[in-house]
């Protein structure tokens, strides 16, 4: 799948008049694989749209929670962030982990290693209605985007939107994309995770500093 892709990439790169990448991060790496110049690709940022509908309340086993929005491939990190939660657990008992988004085989297998491991306070939702997800994002604690990778990072700004403070990891274009309109993490290290999830719920200046600058 990977080298037809390059393959498709590469004849694109080559044929087309111009490219547009989401990110500075995005248009270094298609100019480290491709000969694209300078003048033939620009970066044009992507933006969020919040929904218009009128936020539905979601039942939830826990007043307080870190919020996930989005697809759970390896890359994405979950698993990591799981784990964080578990050593928060200690500490904040009632603090749950909701993640939202359909469950795929991807995320049936983060579902396993948490039943495997015994992991509480963690819900999947499933797929919600946008007046859902306007609820999960607008009651949020924090939402939490540790990807190892990613292109642009779509769901932080929807977050930044709904006025939510945002913990990210530090990896490939999230620091370009969010500034300092976000708290960032090594997403390799757990321990950083939980301490920097830790550091956002615990001190409502940091919160609001955050949220202003979203």
């Amino acid at each position: 799948k990977q080298l037809i892709g390059k393959q498709i990439f590469r004849r694109v790169a080559e044929q087309s008049n111009h490219l547009i990448a989401v990110s500075e991060f995005t248009k270094k790496e298609v100019q480290s694989y491709f000969a694209v110049p300078d003048n033939k690709i620009s970066v044009v940022y992507e933006s969020s749209d919040i929904t218009s509908v009128s936020p539905r309340k979601v039942a939830l086993p826990f007043k307080e929670y870190l919020l996930y929005v989005g697809q759970q491939s390896d890359y994405k990190n979950i698993k990591r962030l799981g784990d964080a939660h578990q050593l928060l657990l200690a500490k904040y008992p009632h603090l749950g982990l909701v993640l939202v988004g359909s469950k795929n085989a991807a995320a049936k297998a983060n579902e396993a290693y948490f039943k495997e491991r015994n992991y509480s306070n963690i819900l999947y939702t499933g797929f919600v209605s946008d007046a859902e997800l306007a609820w999960l994002y607008g009651h949020a604690k924090a939402y939490v985007f540790p990807s190892l990778m990613e292109g642009f990072g779509l769901p932080g700004l929807e977050a930044m939107g709904y006025g939510t403070p945002v913990i990210s990891s530090d990896a490939t274009c999230l620091p370009e994309v969010y500034g300092k309109a976000a708290h960032y993490f090594n997403p390799l290290d757990t321990s950083d995770i939980a301490d920097a999830i830790e550091q956002v719920i615990t001190n409502e200046s940091l919160q609001d500093k955050l949220v202003k600058a979203g």
